[in-house]
């Protein structure tokens, strides 16, 4: 049985998901005009050719022709299914994609929603009840009020097998959807409660919707510490941070985030009045997180842990932001602390002075290694590392200053950098992707009748709704010959008012169609002179099949020539389709 989604989810998808939110999160962007441009990531190429228009919710690549909305984007970069695609988006936005089987049977992808939902309520209620007072009495000496664990919804797993599982069957929730909601574990004794004995932080998307927990240990024994939940359908540790959907505004107020390792950290700066803040989910820092940091700032501050290993972290880190164009600054967290001790012992005022003085990742990384101080072999390793990361950097005017720092820094000669950087590069340099035979997967619109029909689209499909107009008036459905031309035209001449390009484009199945239609639906018009040029269309395709009514009758007069039959009535009839050739009105 095949899984479905209903034409009404599928709109609410377009809708929400926002395409340049989607494809930043894959693609380097940068504004040119109206629209984005970036690096294909569908074919190999060394100048930007692909383009996203956030006014028409589309994409197109002008080198290979790919092209689409967002769900056509999350199908071919991810090379999943439409379904799977609409599911990805659905999650990411907060939409509940409900999937259809063909036989009747329904799944509801809303079930995973409910149930963290429904855990959630119960770790919460458990924390404030009789028996979670020790647990409530311990995050309060912590620091933490009974404000922030309501803001956030800290709870507390009670030390049992089966309580949500109890719960979950009570509401006949599925096998399927306790499987893939990663709250429960599936032995050969049975299926468990995956968190118990923990204090519960749920973790939300930039919805605000529950999507995994990460669970503190209570028993100190416990040689996991912190648990968090697996990778689902509906959570991916490398895409999500906790708690950006509070503190998405004051990012942007600020100017800058705040990244800090773990959930108590970020809820102690957060009650501290330090709210542009966010934690890492139980995992490194990935490009995908420096991807979506990036919609809402290019700069961040690194406050990790004091000790060797949150260095370390904060460094690498701080590498990687400065590869995606965000200019990294870390805090000196005291030896052995971690923010959430640092504000508790100090107070908020210490660590925001730290934040403003924050060092930049190079300097933190010399100074923190003491690479200056270095026996000679141990301090060339290091610079080849540098260079190594420095090397990553696209920003050419970074670079260069990362470059010239170090140089001064190490005190070594910025030429010999660049000769190390451009052989290292040398190594690392990849065979070039082949360039696929596109010739059978695109419809070549080459001729002068075809153009005229594509440049007459285009204006229709324009955003200068007099421009549409005009044309409206002027033209007629037959003048289309081309079939997708024509079905394209027959969709958006009615249109008076703003047009829902990517629900254009999900009218037409193949892929080369799609390519087609966003090329068409990217491209713009001089507009002018614009009366002349519609004129001129219109002249050509009303002309054209004139024409080919001549060259039809010619062929015929040398048959009858051949033949040696009087071809003077086919004569006759061209000379009066010349005549109406000439006579052609717009």
């Amino acid at each position: 049985m095949m899984a479905r989604v209903s034409q009404e989810i599928i709109e609410r998808v377009r809708d929400a998901s926002d395409i340049l939110d989607v494809v930043s999160k894959y693609v380097d962007l940068k504004k040119r005009g109206q629209n984005y441009f970036g690096l294909c990531p569908f074919h190999n190429e060394k100048t930007p050719s692909f383009s996203v228009a956030p006014a028409k919710e589309i994409f197109h690549c002008f080198g290979c022709g790919t092209g689409g909305s967002t769900i056509d984007f999350i199908m071919e970069y991810e090379k999943i299914g439409f379904v799977e695609a609409v599911q990805r988006l659905g999650e990411q936005y907060g939409i509940e994609v409900q999937l259809t089987q063909a036989k009747g049977g329904k799944e509801l992808f809303s079930n995973l929603y409910e149930l963290h939902e429904m855990a959630m309520t119960l770790y919460h209620k458990n924390l404030f009840s009789e028996k979670g007072k020790s647990v409530l009495s311990y995050l309060s000496d912590r620091g933490l009020e009974k404000e922030i664990l309501e803001q956030f919804k800290i709870g507390l797993a009670h030390e049992t097998w089966n309580e949500l599982l109890t719960l979950a069957k009570k509401k006949k929730m599925s096998n399927e959807t306790l499987e893939k909601t990663g709250l429960f574990l599936n032995t050969e004794k049975g299926t468990f409660d995956r968190f118990r004995n923990r204090i519960m932080f749920p973790i939300f998307n930039t919805a605000g919707r529950v999507i995994a927990f990460g669970g503190r240990a209570l028993d100190p024994e416990d040689p996991a510490k912190y648990l968090n939940s697996p990778e689902t359908p509906l959570y991916r540790k490398r895409d999500i941070f906790y708690g950006l959907h509070s503190a998405r505004q004051p990012i942007r107020e600020h100017g800058y985030a705040i990244f800090v390792e773990g959930y108590m950290d970020f809820l102690q700066l957060f009650q501290a009045g330090i709210q542009n803040v966010i934690a890492l989910s139980g995992t490194a820092l990935t490009e995908r997180h420096a991807l979506q940091i990036r919609k809402f700032t290019h700069r961040v501050v690194l406050a990790y842990d004091g000790d060797s290993a949150g260095i370390d972290a904060s460094v690498r880190a701080g590498y990687l932001l400065l590869r995606f164009g965000i200019e990294p600054g870390i805090v000196q967290i005291p030896d052995g602390m971690d923010p959430d001790d640092w504000v508790r012992k100090s107070g908020a005022d210490e660590l925001k002075e730290a934040v403003d003085k924050a060092v930049p990742v190079l300097s933190f990384h010399i100074q923190t290694k003491d690479a200056k101080s270095l026996p000679s072999v141990q301090r060339s390793e290091f610079i080849k590392d540098v260079v190594s990361q420095i090397s990553g950097v696209s920003d050419g005017i970074i670079r260069d200053d990362l470059l010239k720092s170090l140089a001064q820094e190490m005190r070594v000669e910025e030429s010999d950098l660049l000769k190390n950087m451009n052989s290292q590069k040398q190594r690392n340099l990849k065979e070039p992707i082949p360039a696929s035979s596109r010739e059978s997967n695109e419809i070549p619109l080459t001729s002068k009748v075809q153009k005229a029909q594509v440049i007459l689209v285009k204006i229709l499909a324009g955003e200068d709704l007099d421009a549409r107009q005009t044309v409206r008036e002027m033209i007629h459905l037959e003048l289309f010959l081309e079939p997708v031309l024509k079905k394209l035209a027959k969709m958006i001449i009615p249109i008076y008012d703003e047009i829902d390009y990517p629900a254009i484009v999900g009218q037409f199945d193949s892929d080369a169609e799609r390519k087609l239609v966003t090329n068409i639906l990217m491209g713009g018009i001089d507009e002018s002179n614009l009366t002349s040029l519609v004129q001129d269309c219109i002249r050509t395709l009303k002309a054209h099949p004139i024409k080919e009514n001549i060259r039809e009758i010619r062929i015929r007069i040398r048959e009858l020539e051949e033949a040696g039959e009087d071809p003077t009535e086919a004569i006759i009839e061209v000379a009066k389709l010349q005549e109406e050739l000439k006579s052609i009105s717009i």
